[in-house]
This record gives structure tokens, sequence and C-alpha cells, in this order.
């Protein structure tokens, strides 16, 4: 009997998987086995077996490559019968491991298509990215209202996390959804909304996969603004960064606002989108804020919304960003108690916490305008998304530096928790399943309904270990 890792030595990668073994539970290229259903795609040995964070490890024990949404049906059903694990890659931007497996991986990038850029909308499958979306939509001078920093994320992947902006008040990407296609972990492909199915429909957007793989989705488009005026404040002290940031958020006249550490000082990031034939008024928008402005410069919609992924491609070609260790630390924070934390944890990280190609980060978002249960945050008037995008000195494996910083993002959150904060799934925390109950709260026995509606025999996505 042919083993995968036998197959691996001695044929290399891109195998064609034929069959599985039920007795031996390997799958296989010859012997006996069962066969897999056949696929407009293809099953392939694949090494596919690390996340952005860089230090978990887990193979798959075959890849697939869908060319239909039947064909992630099929593989489902065929996987339930056998009992194996399923987790779905759209880009692989988690850092704990979340949407790796010892099963059945499904590659979404080969389901890419945009079907459908309307007035006010776009129909596009769920392994497309958000920058595909935002370079289509443009054309038609439309944009989504919501767009996470980075934009090389597939559709699925950001629908299945969140989505979070800096448009503070736009809600987050999965409150800008109007449908979904999901095949649930039944073998399954159903239609679900707000009106259809609704129960789905709630339960897979921010579900973290648990309940269905998506597979395409209806999402809002806005009229886009050519331009984007970005300001660029520095501060001398927190104290006086959170004043002018309150006051930014209250006044409500620049939609687009975080914070964010530059060696340690505090600085806003702010832009005004507008047409040129009525630029913003500089001195009205910043008038009575104490910052330093470092930076007030014009950029045009696309390379606004494209800044990060520019940033990111330069650290890959200078750095090799993706073979760096990074452990990310990410977490909700209420406004009683966002500048507390934030006062005794930034002072006292180092060089090493953040790295030359980290980032700390600070997110408000307007807590009246998200609405989808699964979503947790905590309860108040305004929530913040903190990060500490760490990463490692040098590209390569560093089993030390990641357990150092897994140590010290579980002391994080440990203080977090006790002022309120509630964990953002995409970064890297060790969570027991008990630890996943206070996550939801009240919503706990939905996750469990739900869990056992749409998969049955819990195979998808068991990298979280939320079930």
């Amino acid at each position: 009997m042919l083993t995968r890792r036998n197959l691996l030595t001695g044929l290399g990668l891109g195998v064609l998987v034929a069959g599985f073994d039920p007795v031996g539970r390997v799958w296989a290229a010859e012997g006996p086995f069962e066969r897999v259903p056949h696929l407009d795609g293809e099953l392939v040995f694949d090494d596919v077996s690390t996340d952005n964070g860089q230090y978990v490890v887990r193979k798959p024990l075959a890849v697939l490559r869908p060319k239909s949404v039947s064909d992630i049906e099929k593989m489902i059903l065929f996987c339930r019968k056998h009992r194996i694990k399923v987790a779905t890659r759209g880009r692989g931007h988690s850092t704990h491991g979340q949407g790796l497996v010892a099963g059945l991986l499904i590659d979404s990038r080969t389901l890419n298509r945009i079907h459908a850029i309307g007035p006010d909308y776009a129909d596009i499958d769920a392994g497309a990215t958000w920058l595909d979306l935002t370079r289509a939509a443009y054309q038609k001078q439309l944009t989504p209202p919501v767009l996470t920093g980075y934009i090389g994320l597939s559709i699925g992947g950001v629908l299945s996390m969140g989505g979070v902006s800096s448009t503070n008040r736009e809600g987050l990407i999965v409150d800008r959804v109007r449908e979904l296609e999901v095949v649930t972990g039944e073998g399954r492909a159903v239609r679900c909304s707000h009106k259809q199915n609704r129960r789905l429909f709630e339960a897979v957007l921010a579900g973290v996969g648990q309940f269905g793989v998506i597979t395409r989705a209806i999402v809002d488009l806005v009229p886009a603004l050519p331009m984007a005026r970005s300001y660029i404040l520095s501060y001398a002290d927190q104290q006086t960064f959170f004043k002018d940031l309150r006051t930014l958020l209250a006044r409500n006249e620049i939609g687009d606002i975080f914070g964010q550490w530059l060696g340690g000082v505090p600085h806003i990031f702010a832009a005004a989108t507008f047409d040129p034939v009525n630029p913003p008024n500089d001195a009205e928008l910043l008038r009575g804020i104490s910052g330093t402005v470092f930076q007030a410069v014009d950029l045009d919609h696309l390379t606004y919304v494209e800044r990060v992924d520019t940033q990111v491609e330069g650290l890959r070609q200078s750095i090799s960003w993706n073979e760096l260790v990074k452990p990310w630390f990410d977490v909700w924070l209420p406004s009683s108690t966002v500048e507390r934390y934030v006062n005794e944890v930034v002072p006292a990280l180092t060089p090493r916490d953040v790295g030359a190609g980290g980032w700390v980060l600070l997110f408000p978002v307007q807590r009246a305008k998200l609405t989808r249960p699964m979503m947790r945050v905590p309860d108040d008037d305004w929530v913040f998304l903190f990060d500490i995008l760490t990463a490692s000195e040098r590209p390569g494996p560093n089993p030390a530096f990641a357990k150092e910083m897994l140590a010290r993002n579980n002391h994080l959150f440990d203080k977090a928790r006790s002022l309120g904060g509630v964990r953002y799934p995409i970064g890297s925390i060790d969570f027991s399943q008990r630890d996943w109950v206070a996550h939801y709260g009240e919503q706990w026995p939905e996750v469990q309904r739900a869990k056992r509606m749409y998969d049955p025999d819990h195979i998808l996505t068991p990298g979280p270990g939320i079930l």
C-alpha cells in the first residue's frame, strides 16, 4: 500500500489522488481503495501545511482544487462518509493554524470568477480577492463600502472571520453582505440571505468556518470618489493621541481613521475621500487638533485602498515577509477600558515584540453598526481592535520565538479579558473549548444548534478547536 509519505518521496507533489483506503486511512494514487467521485477540478497530494503565522505545521492528506461548486459538494459528502476532516484555504492569512487540517484542504483560489457588478452590488466567487473586486468595481466608479487594510485576502476567508476596516461607521465587511452560497457540512449547496435560510446566513458570517464553505457572495458596492486626502498626525504622548482620536470620531467629518504606533510613537492616520472639484478644507477638518501634521497627501482611489498591499509586497521583496514567523495578537477592547489597556501594554513593547515587518494598530468601530451575531465584540458604544502584528527578525522556522510570543499573547489576552476584551479569532492565542464557550457567551447554544444542523458529523474547520 502506498502511503502519502512514500508517494511524495517517490513521485513528488502534485500527484493526482484516485481514491481513499478506509482501512489504512490514507489517500492513494493506486492500489485497493474506494475511488473518489468524478471531479471537474483535481484532487492532488500537495504540501500546503503552514499559514501566514509560519509556525504551525499541519499537513493535509490531499488538496482539492475545485472547478465547480459541485466538486466541493461531492468531496464533503465523501469526507463525511469516511470521517475525514475538511478545511478551506483562501490566501492562508490566519496565523495560528485556523485553516490548516490533517485531512482534506479545499484550495478556493480556483473558484475566482466575478459574475456580475451591478449598480450597487457585486456577485463574486469566494476564492477571488477583495483586491480583484476593488479593481473591477472601480472600472464602474464603485467600491466596497468596507475594506480591510490589506485587501489581497479571499472573499470567503474574510467573510468567515469578520473583516475589520478603518471606515469607522460602516460596520465590518460581514455587515455588508446580501446573499451567500454555502456548501454545508452535509454536502449541500444552499443559497442563504436575511430572508432565505437566515439561520445559516447568520451562522456562516464570521462563523470561523464551522458551519459551511462559502462559495459565492453578493456584497454591497457604493459610489467611489476618485481621490483620498491622507493625513498622518504624530503625538508626543498617548493621552493627547486618545483625546484627538475621540474628537475626530465624535465629529464624524472624516470617515476613515485608525491609530498606529511607529517606533513606539502614537500616530493617527485619517483619510477624507473627495472629488477634485471640491477638495477637503484641512483647517476645518483638523480644527483644534493637537497632533503634528506629519503628512497630508492626495492619492487616487486605487493607490489609497491598495497602499498596504503595496507595502507588504515591498516587504516580501526586501525581507522575505512571507517566510517571517508572525504570531499576531488581535483583541477587541471596549471604549471604557481601551486607554488603560493600551497605556499599560504599548510602552512595554520592545522591538522584538513588533519586528521590522510588523505593526501595532488600533481600529475604532461604532458598535451599533455591527449586526452579525457570530461576530463577538465588547458591549460599548465604540469598540477598538488592538493589533500587535509581530514579525520575526529573520525568515525561516524559529520555534523558540513563536513559543515566546504565543506566551506573551496569552498573557496579554488574559489582561484584555479582565478589562472586557474579546478575541478576534484571526490571531495567535491558545484557546480551549471552555474559552470558546466564554467567547460566545449567550450565543453559545446557537453555535451548538447550528453545528448540529449544518455540520452534524463535525468535519469542518477543526483548527480553531471550537467544537
